[in-house]
């Protein structure tokens, strides 16, 4: 729809050019001037509606290279507690490991003296 308004206008802005002879560039220029603008007016609209919708939906547009202080020692923070967290689970799970294959070997063991045994 829009597409075809400007091609309307420029036909009619052409047109009037014919007919206003040395005017007629200065009309052109008027009316694409008043596209463009409508155009741009449109788009900060368009953005504006987009904006008010995030706001309601609580999507927030997370700008990284404009935090502050305190946002950036928090975030550092939280890295450090989650590898420090990651170090302790990796000796947990060492630890159940262990546990396990001794479990298993003693299962094995078992399971050996009962064949002997039969």
């Amino acid at each position: 729809m829009t597409i075809i308004g400007i091609i309307t206008a420029i036909i009619f802005a052409i047109l009037i050019s014919i007919y206003l002879g040395p005017f007629g560039g200065i009309v052109i220029l008027a009316v694409i001037f008043g596209l463009v603008l409508s155009t741009h007016q449109r788009n900060k609209k368009m953005y504006e509606d987009i904006q008010r919708i995030k706001e309601r939906l609580g999507i927030v547009d997370r700008n990284d290279f404009h935090m502050t202080n305190e946002e950036i020692e928090e975030e550092l923070e939280l890295e450090v507690r989650s590898e420090s967290e990651q170090k302790e689970l990796e000796k947990i799970n060492a630890e159940i490991e262990g546990e396990l294959e001794t479990y298993l070997k003693k299962e094995n063991e078992k399971n050996k003296d009962m064949d002997n045994d039969k």
